[in-house]
């Protein structure tokens, strides 16, 4: 099989994953995911009524504000679908850009044999550019 590279590039309401099996290729989109709750307002995704109060309660768990839980749950989704795409041997390395704190959110939930193919991560939201905007500020700034 020709050796596959990819890149993702990741934000906590967006993910686009790119491959391409040499460098005279360009990078093709192969797949995406949207967590629309990830560009939410903290007050638009609580769960309770308004004039109910979860002030005064107490729990075993730490309060985790509403934001951090949904970038979490879309972590969490992303990692495992990527591990699902290394299983079946799509890539031999992976490039993540992905912006904070959603970065660090995703290398928490990936397994150890995914982030042994972790290449470079880079702190940088790229999601907003087209494809070709990608390749050309990959080229430019982190081709190797």
């Amino acid at each position: 099989m020709v050796p596959c590279h990819a890149i993702l590039v990741a934000n906590s309401s967006l993910a686009r994953l790119f491959e391409r099996r040499s460098l005279l290729q360009p990078w093709v989109e192969v797949q995406d995911w949207w967590h629309g709750e990830g560009q939410m307002h903290a007050r638009d995704l609580e769960r309770t009524p308004p004039g109910h109060s979860m002030a005064g309660r107490t729990g075993l768990a730490p309060h985790t504000d509403t934001r951090h839980r949904e970038r979490a749950v879309f972590a969490q989704a992303v990692a495992k679908d990527l591990e699902q795409a290394m299983v079946m041997d799509k890539w031999q390395e992976l490039e993540i850009f992905a912006s904070n704190p959603f970065l660090g959110e995703l290398m928490a939930h990936l397994d150890g044999a995914l982030k042994k193919t972790i290449r470079a991560t880079h702190p940088l939201d790229l999601t907003s550019l087209s494809a070709q905007d990608i390749e050309a500020r990959w080229r430019k700034d982190f081709m190797v």
